[in-house]
């Protein structure tokens, strides 16, 4: 079996210390036309199969030589539903019932999440806990939004409650923030740049359509950025 189907949209530049924690996963077969990227492989928790370093360990050890804060890594996965699925890669409600985290706990940049355009909606102190499927009375809404600030203005970031990103939730092509909106909003504000993140997957978008999916997504995103 393959090791991996798809890569993540995005490349994450990750504390490399954290990566050399990895092991080297076996059987990896470098990957075309990638040589010198390190990848990560991402494992699955339930099934206490542990993330994995595909390719990279020279460069890794490198930067951590170097004392290199943060280096560019691509995170592979497998995966969970049947290669004939093209109804999950779209449909939350199948989605969520295939979710797949990996092991271990990453350390990145708050503001390169927000430059990647990660984010599903972007928090303010305006619509903060303002969700559309259940409405919160607002003294609930400011007691939620004020434990946060404080928790974080006077303890920091919490590694135990990392970010979690989803590769390829978006259509099936696009790496989207899962969980950890009101956190990025306060971090950015207070000006906390290191977060601890982990990486979750379900599917993708079949290989046949995924280009067809990202001219679509591009040429979208450039309507909208011109209207």
């Amino acid at each position: 079996m393959k090791l991996y189907t798809f890569l993540s949209s995005e490349t994450y530049h990750l504390d490399p210390k954290d990566v050399n924690d990895l092991p080297d996963t076996q059987g990896a077969v470098p990957i075309k036309g990638m040589d010198g990227q390190v990848v990560i492989l991402l494992g699955n928790q339930k099934k206490q199969i542990e993330d994995s370093l595909y390719q990279g360990r020279a460069v890794v050890l490198q930067a951590i030589e170097n004392k290199t804060d943060y280096i560019p890594v691509r995170i592979a996965f497998h995966r969970v539903t049947p290669w004939f699925d093209c109804l999950t890669p779209f449909c939350k409600k199948v989605r969520k019932h295939f979710y797949t985290y990996g092991t271990h706990i990453y350390h990145m940049d708050a503001l390169e999440i927000r430059k990647k355009g990660l984010e599903r909606k972007i928090r303010t102190p305006e619509n903060a806990y303002d969700f559309s499927k259940w409405h919160l009375p607002q003294e609930q809404r400011d007691k939620q939004f004020n434990e946060l600030k404080n928790s974080l203005s006077e303890k920091g970031f919490d590694d135990s409650h990392p970010l979690e990103i989803m590769l390829c939730r978006t259509l099936g092509i696009q790496d989207t923030l899962q969980q950890g909106h009101h956190r990025m909003m306060f971090c950015l504000d207070m000006g906390i740049r290191r977060v601890a993140v982990r990486f979750m997957a379900v599917s993708h978008a079949p290989g046949w359509l995924a280009p067809i999916l990202r001219g679509c997504r591009k040429l979208f995103k450039k309507e909208k950025k011109n209207g």
